[in-house]
Protein backbone atom coordinates (compact mmCIF):
# COMPACT_ATOMS: atom_id res chain seq x y z
CA UNK A 1 0.00 0.00 0.00
CA UNK A 2 2.90 2.63 0.98
CA UNK A 3 4.66 1.64 -2.60
CA UNK A 4 1.42 2.77 -4.33
CA UNK A 5 1.05 5.60 -2.60
CA UNK A 6 4.54 6.94 -3.05
CA UNK A 7 4.99 6.31 -6.56
CA UNK A 8 2.72 9.48 -7.01
CA UNK A 9 5.13 12.38 -8.52
CA UNK A 10 3.62 14.45 -6.02
CA UNK A 11 3.81 12.24 -2.81
CA UNK A 12 7.22 11.65 -3.38
CA UNK A 13 7.83 15.57 -2.97
CA UNK A 14 5.50 15.55 0.14
CA UNK A 15 7.77 12.86 1.30
CA UNK A 16 11.18 14.73 -0.06
CA UNK A 17 9.80 18.36 1.76
CA UNK A 18 8.46 16.66 5.28
CA UNK A 19 12.13 14.53 5.51
CA UNK A 20 13.86 18.07 5.03
CA UNK A 21 11.43 19.99 6.96
CA UNK A 22 11.57 17.63 9.58
CA UNK A 23 15.36 16.08 10.15
CA UNK A 24 17.74 17.98 7.59
CA UNK A 25 16.76 21.80 8.68
CA UNK A 26 16.98 21.45 12.29
CA UNK A 27 19.65 18.53 12.61
CA UNK A 28 22.21 19.85 9.70
CA UNK A 29 23.05 23.30 12.17
CA UNK A 30 22.83 20.82 15.05
CA UNK A 31 25.93 19.01 13.19
CA UNK A 32 27.37 21.54 12.15
CA UNK A 33 27.67 23.15 15.39
CA UNK A 34 25.84 26.35 15.50
CA UNK A 35 22.34 25.24 17.06
CA UNK A 36 19.98 27.39 14.66
CA UNK A 37 16.50 25.66 14.10
CA UNK A 38 17.45 22.84 16.07
CA UNK A 39 15.54 21.20 18.77
CA UNK A 40 17.95 22.59 21.79
CA UNK A 41 17.18 26.15 20.90
CA UNK A 42 16.24 26.44 24.26
CA UNK A 43 16.46 23.54 26.05
CA UNK A 44 19.43 24.61 28.11
CA UNK A 45 20.80 27.44 29.53
CA UNK A 46 24.20 28.62 29.81
CA UNK A 47 26.14 31.09 31.06
CA UNK A 48 27.30 34.48 29.41
CA UNK A 49 28.98 37.63 29.24
CA UNK A 50 29.57 40.38 27.11
CA UNK A 51 31.78 43.45 26.58
CA UNK A 52 31.40 46.24 23.89
CA UNK A 53 34.23 48.62 23.14
CA UNK A 54 33.83 51.34 20.96
CA UNK A 55 37.04 53.07 18.88
CA UNK A 56 36.76 57.29 18.99
CA UNK A 57 37.84 59.49 16.36
CA UNK A 58 41.17 59.89 17.52
CA UNK A 59 41.48 56.16 19.02
CA UNK A 60 40.28 56.36 22.32
CA UNK A 61 39.11 53.45 24.15
CA UNK A 62 35.46 53.73 25.36
CA UNK A 63 33.41 50.22 27.27
CA UNK A 64 29.94 50.77 26.80
CA UNK A 65 27.67 49.37 29.10
CA UNK A 66 25.51 46.46 27.18
CA UNK A 67 22.65 47.56 28.55
CA UNK A 68 22.89 50.68 26.80
CA UNK A 69 21.34 49.57 23.55
CA UNK A 70 18.41 47.89 25.43
CA UNK A 71 16.27 50.55 24.09
CA UNK A 72 17.33 49.43 21.08
CA UNK A 73 16.60 46.04 20.97
CA UNK A 74 13.61 44.20 21.11
CA UNK A 75 11.82 44.25 24.31
CA UNK A 76 11.91 41.09 25.37
CA UNK A 77 15.59 40.91 24.90
CA UNK A 78 16.47 43.96 26.82
CA UNK A 79 16.30 41.68 30.15
CA UNK A 80 18.85 39.33 28.67
CA UNK A 81 21.09 42.03 28.23
CA UNK A 82 23.99 41.23 30.78
CA UNK A 83 25.72 44.27 32.86
CA UNK A 84 29.58 44.82 31.28
CA UNK A 85 31.75 41.98 32.37
CA UNK A 86 29.41 40.27 35.26
CA UNK A 87 28.46 36.21 33.64
CA UNK A 88 25.00 35.93 33.78
CA UNK A 89 22.96 32.56 33.57
CA UNK A 90 20.14 32.16 30.79
CA UNK A 91 19.21 30.32 27.57
CA UNK A 92 19.68 33.21 25.23
CA UNK A 93 23.63 32.71 24.33
CA UNK A 94 22.86 31.14 20.91
CA UNK A 95 20.10 34.48 19.88
CA UNK A 96 22.86 36.97 21.21
CA UNK A 97 25.91 34.64 19.25
CA UNK A 98 23.92 34.74 15.77
CA UNK A 99 22.73 38.54 16.09
CA UNK A 100 26.25 40.06 17.56
CA UNK A 101 26.78 41.62 14.20
CA UNK A 102 23.68 43.88 14.79
CA UNK A 103 24.43 43.87 18.24
CA UNK A 104 27.68 46.02 17.28
CA UNK A 105 25.97 48.19 14.89
CA UNK A 106 23.66 48.69 17.33
CA UNK A 107 26.17 50.23 19.84
CA UNK A 108 27.18 52.27 17.67
CA UNK A 109 24.01 54.27 18.13
CA UNK A 110 24.74 54.94 22.13
CA UNK A 111 28.41 56.56 21.89
CA UNK A 112 30.02 59.27 19.62
CA UNK A 113 32.68 56.10 18.25
CA UNK A 114 33.69 55.05 14.70
CA UNK A 115 33.63 51.49 15.43
CA UNK A 116 32.81 49.01 17.85
CA UNK A 117 33.61 45.24 18.95
CA UNK A 118 31.28 43.30 21.05
CA UNK A 119 32.95 40.29 22.40
CA UNK A 120 30.22 37.34 23.74
CA UNK A 121 31.58 34.70 26.14
CA UNK A 122 29.30 31.55 26.43
CA UNK A 123 30.11 28.72 28.97
CA UNK A 124 27.97 25.00 29.27
CA UNK A 125 28.83 24.77 33.08
CA UNK A 126 30.96 27.00 35.52
CA UNK A 127 33.72 24.83 34.67
CA UNK A 128 33.99 24.97 30.61
CA UNK A 129 36.78 27.05 28.80
CA UNK A 130 34.43 29.82 27.31
CA UNK A 131 33.19 29.64 23.68
CA UNK A 132 34.31 33.42 22.50
CA UNK A 133 32.76 35.11 19.84
CA UNK A 134 33.53 38.94 18.41
CA UNK A 135 31.94 40.85 16.30
CA UNK A 136 32.85 44.34 14.79
CA UNK A 137 31.11 47.35 13.11
CA UNK A 138 32.23 49.96 11.41
CA UNK A 139 29.39 53.66 12.52
CA UNK A 140 28.16 55.14 10.53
Amino acid sequence: MLRAILESPRAKLHAAVAVFIGLVLPGGPLLAGSGVFSWNMFSKSATYRMEIVGITSDGTTRRIEPRAIGPYVNRSLQSFLPPAGQWQHDPVGLTFRTGLDNMAQLACLVEPVVSTEVTLEEREDLDATPRVTVARARCR
